[in-house]
């Protein structure tokens, strides 16, 4: 089976931060922090620090084996770096969850399962770059509010901070 994939600029990327922003800022919740999900929150994270001026925590896990477009994944999601214990000035905060793309949803339903059931928050946001159109093997917990870029086919997505050559990357990415 052959994957499709695309690819996007940073000037994409950026472009689509900034609506999220917008849809974040006209749904009136304010969040008091960030806390991307490493490796692939963290630059829309700092994209969309720009617009809502928060800081910004970190937390990674591991579920994939490799980023070659597989698609193998462990077992279950380890921890990798966590906010354990949470920061004393995020207790009772919002905080918003960033990542790059909703595929599966197993990251972010654990990642924000464990935010929910630590009760340590007022509010949870989750913010996406893409969410892949396709059935999801986790779940985003009822209570948290949902922000995704773009809906996009389910296709393996190319990121130009994952790119060896910017130039070579920016040749392949498609506008129309």
């Amino acid at each position: 089976m052959t994957v499709k994939k695309i690819w996007y600029t940073y000037d994409d990327i950026h472009s689509t931060m900034k609506k999220i922003a917008e849809k974040i800022q006209a749904d009136g919740v304010k969040y008091d922090a960030m806390v991307a999900i490493g490796g692939g929150g963290f630059i829309p994270a700092r994209m969309l620090r720009s617009f809502l001026d928060i800081p910004i925590y970190a937390v990674s896990t591991a579920y994939y084996l490799d980023e070659s477009g597989s698609g193998a994944t462990a077992n279950e999601i380890q921890k990798v770096q966590w906010l354990d214990p949470i920061p004393d000035k995020l207790i009772g905060k919002n905080i918003l969850v960033v990542d790059e793309v909703d595929d599966s949803r197993v990251t972010a339903d654990f990642v924000l399962r464990e935010f929910v059931e630590c009760g340590q928050f007022t509010e949870i946001g989750f913010a996406v770059i893409h969410n892949k159109l396709k059935q999801k093997k986790g779940k985003i917990p009822f209570n948290v509010r949902y922000y995704a870029g773009v809906e996009v086919e389910d296709w393996w997505i190319h990121y130009p901070w994952d790119a060896l050559d910017i130039d070579a990357h920016n040749a392949r990415v498609e506008h129309g």
